[in-house]
């Protein structure tokens, strides 16, 4: 642990770090989902996202319209590290995905992204897309809740925290934190 920083994980969900102003608690989950979005965004506008080429292409059977919206999407998604290959039929051949995402299943992240593009009522801005699917993949990438973490990992992950810009939510909009100042803690216990 750093010097100086004093931290906790608590029920492999939640980090509690002391803090000048009080006690600080930390849904792990929620704070790594916010610090992976931020780091995906801003390696996306640089340039599109790192991509790890499969050597033989993963065929992915899709409805109709699963079909279309990805190839209605293609660009953006090669941006965001996904390449597709039209079969046909109904069938893609995905070529590449986000290096990002290490050792996960390509074909599942994929279909994760179909998923989400199906469910929306009408077609996202290219904005929308990105947006939507950069916190996608960074919840996919976090850190879970119920993952034990070692002291190094705690340690990292709070550091992190005052990397990003915006680390009071998630991407969807969960608070990644709760102080419960020393004043109140104080209070409860009867000592102001």
């Amino acid at each position: 642990m750093p010097e100086g920083i004093k931290a906790i994980q608590l029920y492999n969900s939640y980090l509690v770090v002391e803090t000048p102003e009080g006690i600080l608690v930390i849904d792990q989950h929620a704070l790594h989902e916010r610090i992976l979005f931020e780091e995906l965004k801003q390696r996306l506008q640089s340039g599109p996202l790192e991509k790890q080429r499969l050597l033989v292409p993963e065929p992915i059977d899709l409805s109709a319209e699963q079909a279309g919206l990805v190839l209605e999407h293609r660009v953006a998604l090669a941006d965001l590290g996904y390449e597709v290959e039209d079969f046909g039929g109904n069938t893609l051949l995905l070529t590449s995905y986000p290096a990002f995402f290490g050792d996960r299943s390509p074909t599942e992240t994929f279909r994760a992204v179909i998923d989400h593009l199906v469910s929306k009522d009408k077609a996202p801005t290219r904005e929308q897309l990105f947006n939507d699917l950069l916190s996608l993949m960074a919840c996919h990438s976090a850190v879970r809740a119920g993952d034990s973490l070692t002291d190094k990992e705690i340690a990292a992950l709070v550091a992190r925290r005052d990397v990003a810009a915006n680390t009071h939510h998630c991407p969807h909009g969960r608070p990644t934190a709760l102080l419960f100042s020393r004043h109140d803690l104080d209070r409860q216990f009867r000592r102001v």
